[in-house]
């Protein structure tokens, strides 16, 4: 009798993992295909979004040598972000499933960015998905491993981070595991350009506000990710900064960028200033304008004109803005 019931509560395990259903609205992402009978018991999706790529063992900020710091190295990326958590089949290993979505990763051509198993994490590594569902990647550390990874393409790039664990104790959100069942986090990251509602300004609007106000604010002027490369959507932008300067010959202006706070301040204020000196070196190399009429500046994020703890406030942060001098 008692074997015939340890039997029947495998095959019920078993079985409950295989018919359980998604989370509704919740579907895998075209790119990746889920571990089999998987499902998916969390979901989300942004539009556009920050997301805090791990690229190094956690550490304890506790410890003298980790500065305060709870990870070696992380990597902010913004674009379109999908996140999955998957619970896999009982009976089947973590290593396993993470083989599995390790080979799935190769065969679609991804590079690795980086890689670790068990104590190659560090310390509490899954603490970076501190609430994505209860404590269910939190506090289960049990034969832990994750991959970064990146797949370059025309469209776009897309990055993914993969943390597969063993499920052992903490709060499930009513998920019900069993000691030693595979959970699964998936993040895919896709560079997209942010959607472009701010109106393009005209040299005449510019004129006014910088006689009224002393400056103005630019949304026009966009960049490369991290970088100080200007889009080529900026050009409507850029020629109507030019006509303002052609129109009033003696104006001087500061060129100040501005960043939101993702990111060190030291960094952003770097950025910025790049940033602001490219606007310049076009005004001057492509419209011809006097480069001795335009001094640009960083600001990093010291100026802010709305809250960094949203996506929102964060876009009006991003800015390029003309100062009278």
């Amino acid at each position: 009798m008692k074997t015939t019931a340890i039997l029947l509560t495998s095959l019920i395990l078993a079985l409950g993992s295989t018919f359980a259903q998604d989370k509704e609205g919740a579907k895998d992402h075209p790119i990746l295909k889920r571990y089999q009978d998987s499902f998916i018991f969390q979901y989300s999706q942004a539009a556009y979004a920050p997301y805090k790529l791990g690229l190094g063992k956690g550490l304890n900020p506790a410890a003298p040598a980790s500065y305060k710091k709870t990870s070696e190295r992380e990597e902010m990326l913004e674009g379109r972000v999908t996140r999955l958590s998957y619970l896999a089949p009982a009976g089947r290993s973590g290593l396993e499933v993470f083989r599995n979505y390790e080979q799935e990763l190769k065969d679609k051509g991804f590079t690795t960015l980086f890689k670790g198993e068990l104590e190659e994490l560090g310390y509490r590594f899954g603490r970076r998905y501190e609430g994505v569902f209860g404590q269910i990647f939190e506090y289960n550390d049990d034969g832990n491993r994750y991959i970064a990874a990146k797949l370059e393409r025309p469209e776009g790039n897309i990055t993914v981070a993969i943390y597969v664990s063993e499920y052992s104790m903490g709060l499930t959100g009513g998920l019900k595991p069993i000691k030693g069942q595979p959970v699964i986090q998936v993040d895919i990251i896709e560079d997209k350009p942010m959607d472009e509602r701010m109106v393009v300004v005209s040299a005449e609007k510019m004129a006014t506000s910088i006689e009224t106000t002393g400056r103005i604010a630019l949304y026009g002027i966009t960049f490369d990710f991290n970088k100080a490369d200007i889009k080529a959507e900026s050009t409507p932008t850029l020629e109507q900064m030019a006509k303002l300067l052609r129109t009033i010959p003696t104006m001087k202006l500061l060129v100040v960028g501005h960043t939101d706070n993702v990111g060190g301040f030291d960094y952003n204020m770097n950025l910025s200033g790049k940033r602001a000196f490219a606007v310049v070196d076009e005004l001057s190399g492509r419209y011809g304008i006097d480069a001795r009429r335009l001094t640009p500046m960083g600001a990093s994020f010291m100026a802010p004109v709305a809250s960094n703890r949203t996506e929102d406030g964060r876009a009006k942060n991003r800015r390029v803005e003309l100062v009278e001098q």
